[in-house]
């Protein structure tokens, strides 16, 4: 087994190299022979029918979940099938973020701790610097005011506010959203979807499992339909959703933009 290499890559080189991605659970094929590349600053959003693999996909990024097959580049660190360590995974998530459906903060600490934890413990930074990045965050996402609160004491759509800021006091290249909207009140729905505009108005290389194809046409460079395992299309979303290519895509556009 070779170990792990960890290089800077090239200024044009894919932050995301995904080749011959294959994974299954148990007799379960989840991942079907996924190739796919993301450049800096690239909006990715993957959608398709519950089941399809998209948060597999996502979660296979940063070695949430392990491949069987296949080889992942991201961010300058390769990892083959074998390589799937604890180093492996440390160096992955130094360099990419990731926001949950599930808020998932420390219900027992104020905004302002669970967004300095991360730096403090997981990245070294000092508590001064982690607090100053974490007020600098929660002034971009509009929670200044909420900093001393405790997680339960916010709206739902505050909360993923919180949790988007926390992943970006790490300082990622890449960020990960595994279907942040999808546990919010209608209502709180748009305000995270604005705060996720404004972070790809800004640059910011993102990796996005939505239903909300609204968002998809006004902030996505591509758009991915995936189906059983597999990436089925890909395209542009003004050609992705006028000019579906596959009988499998065209029927799930049919569903899901009558809704």
């Amino acid at each position: 087994m070779t170990t792990t290499s960890i290089e800077t890559p090239a200024a044009d080189a894919p932050v995301v190299r995904m080749e011959g991605i294959n994974k299954w659970y148990g007799a379960f094929h989840a991942l079907r022979d996924i190739d796919l590349q993301v450049a800096s600053g690239e909006r990715i959003v993957i959608c398709g029918p519950s089941g399809s693999g998209k948060s597999t996909l996502v979660r296979t990024v940063n070695l949430l979940e392990p491949f069987q097959q296949g080889r992942l580049h991201v961010c300058g660190v390769d990892v083959g099938a074998d390589q799937i360590t604890k180093a492996a995974r440390l160096a992955v998530n130094r360099r990419v973020g990731m926001v949950f459906q599930q808020f998932n903060l420390f219900p027992h600490m104020t905004v302002l701790q669970n967004l300095t934890v991360g730096p403090v413990w997981g990245s070294g930074v000092s508590r001064r610097d982690a607090h100053g990045r974490a007020i600098q965050y929660l002034e971009r996402v509009g929670l200044m005011d909420q900093a001393q609160k405790r997680p339960a004491q916010l709206s739902g759509g505050q909360q993923q506010r919180a949790a988007i800021a926390r992943t970006l006091c790490t300082r990622p290249q890449v960020v990960l959203f595994d279907e942040p909207t999808a546990s919010l009140d209608p209502e709180m729905v748009n305000e995270v979807l604005q705060t996720m505009e404004s972070l790809a108005a800004e640059g910011m290389t993102m990796m996005i499992v939505t239903h909300e194809m609204g968002f998809a046409r006004r902030v996505a460079d591509r758009v991915i339909f995936m189906d059983q395992g597999q990436i089925i299309e890909t395209a542009p979303p003004g050609e992705f959703f006028t000019r579906p290519q596959s009988p499998r895509l065209q029927s799930f556009l049919g569903q899901v933009l009558t809704h």
